[in-house]
């Protein structure tokens, strides 16, 4: 009985033995596959970090150039006003000049 017994545990010290060797197995595959998908999901953050920055980039120089673009219409415009209020001043002048 003594080496039924021994020989019962050791059949199932060797089932154990192999099951962790399995789970081992697994988990290192798991932990390749879990480390991968962090360099992806790194990656993948970096290009869009570097994709908001060029936007980030270019919405500053669109905002720039639309302020650019108000004051070059507000220069036109006190430049047109001051030119027309000179021309009917002159055309006033001379109306009364030759009237």
């Amino acid at each position: 009985m003594a080496d039924e017994l021994k020989s019962h545990l050791e059949k199932d010290i060797n089932v154990l033995h192999e099951r962790s060797q399995e789970t081992k197995t697994h988990l290192s595959t798991h932990e390749a596959v879990c480390e991968e998908r962090y360099e992806n999901i790194l990656s993948t953050f970096v290009s869009y970090e570097e994709k908001l920055d060029s936007v980030h980039k270019e919405i500053l120089e669109l905002k720039t150039l639309a302020t650019q673009g108000k004051t070059s219409l507000r220069t036109l415009f006190f430049v047109g006003t001051t030119v027309a209020a000179a021309v009917a001043a002159l055309a006033a002048f001379s109306n009364i000049k030759w009237g």
